[in-house]
Parts: C-alpha cells; structure tokens; sequence
C-alpha cells in the first residue's frame, strides 16, 4: 500500500510513523508512507500557501491552486481523502475500505480551512469526529494508523477478530443472547486483566482464572453486549 500525505508540516509526522505497528509495517514493505509538503507546490519568494477569504471572515484559506497542484503530482493516481470537519464522519467500516485501497492520498487542511474547491478535486471528504482540530495532521494520523494495522502480516489476523467494532458474526453469539444482540451491527470489545490479580482491592474476575474456555468465551459474549449498552447504546438497533 502507498499513502501520500499532503501537508505544510511533514515534520510532526516523523515521530508517529517511526514507531510501533507503523514502523513495523514499513520494515516490512507492507505500506510506504510519503510525506508531500504543500509548501513546495507554491511559486514566489514568499511560498505563499494561503489567503485571505472572500466576503470577509477572519483566518486564512489554504489557496485551492497550490493544493491541487500537489494532489495531481501524486503518480500513479491515488484514491483522494480530503479531511475536514465538515466531511462524512470515519468509522470502522471506511477503515477497512480505504485498507484494500493500493495508492491512497490524505489532504490535510489547515488555518481556518481549505478552499472549497479543493472538494471537488478528492474522491471523498471525511471527519474524524464531531470537534474542531487546528489542521489535519492529527487526523492524517488516525486514518493511517486504522487503515495500516489492517493490512495483511501488520497484525495478527486472529487478534482483529474480537476488537471494537469487529463484525458480529466472530462473536457467534448463541441464541440467548439473540434476543439482546442478534440486531448488532458492531460490539465494542469485552473487558481485558492482567496481572496482578488484586489492585487496590480491585480483583480480577473470578471465570478468567478458571482454565474454563467454554465459560470465558461466554462471559465475554455478555460483558460485549453490556459494555456495549454501557458506553454505546448507539450501535444497538
């Protein structure tokens, strides 16, 4: 997979993507992360990447023609994000999508926005979160961090199974619990202990120290569907 990031701070990056699952993914040539400076796009002594708005307003506006100059130097053609807080909001479901995706290009805005004409130059427009974040570096991060830990050999297949927001169907739930969540469409994950066993009189369930497999898996099933009402009774139809 090769991601193209667009933005006039390539620097925040290095941090993120040097570490962890990412850097595993790249030492392992499963994805190549690159970072284009929007910056560089930009004609005059000054480099001037943004401008004041029209009709008034306050801020500055990242200038639509050096941003889509950047975008259209990516080759061989990616599938185009443009992240802005006014976009279709991310879920698991676009990770995965965006993961089979070959060549994937992710614009970040910043100041007080981008050019709305820039929207027409991507494929999709999409918003982390119902909040404001100064640019979109932060949310660059977060789709390459969801879409990379997907790909194939990043991570154990086994351990994508029964995650938060995984599909249903790996929980087979049996038919007491159908009443209850047989219409889910997701299921945040059940609850995880370690070691020590009590902390600050805190102790840990008595069925994980049990050795009985059949019993965990049907505690978790519950405590899925009950963290799900707990925290997101929104993804119970």
């Amino acid at each position: 997979m090769n991601i193209w990031i667009l933005t006039l701070f390539p620097k925040i990056f290095e941090s993120v993507f040097s570490q962890s699952i990412i850097k595993k993914a790249q030492r392992l040539k499963l994805v190549k992360i690159n970072l284009v400076n929007i910056r560089d796009f930009s004609e005059g002594k000054h480099k001037t990447v943004d401008d004041k708005p029209y009709g008034g307003g306050r801020g500055m506006i990242l200038k639509v023609d050096v941003t889509v100059k950047a975008l259209e130097s990516i080759k061989p053609k990616p599938y185009k994000i443009l992240l802005s807080a006014g976009g279709t909001k991310y879920d698991q479901k676009k990770a995965e999508f965006l993961s089979a995706k070959k060549n994937l290009a992710i614009v970040c805005g910043h100041y007080e926005g981008v050019d709305s004409r820039i929207e027409k130059f991507a494929d999709e427009v999409i918003s982390i979160g119902d909040f404001v974040l100064t640019g979109g570096e932060i949310a660059a991060m977060v789709i390459v961090d969801s879409t990379v830990r997907l790909l194939p050999r990043v991570i154990k297949s086994e351990s994508l199974l029964e995650e938060s927001f995984s599909k249903l169907s790996t929980f087979n739930f049996s038919p007491r619990f159908a009443g209850e969540a047989g219409q889910l469409s997701t299921l945040l994950e059940y609850p995880h202990f370690t070691r020590p066993k009590v902390f600050r009189n805190m102790k840990v369930p008595k069925i994980l120290l049990s050795g009985n497999h059949q019993q965990i898996a049907k505690w978790r099933k519950e405590e899925a569907v009950k963290r799900t009402k707990q925290y997101r009774p929104d993804l119970l139809k």
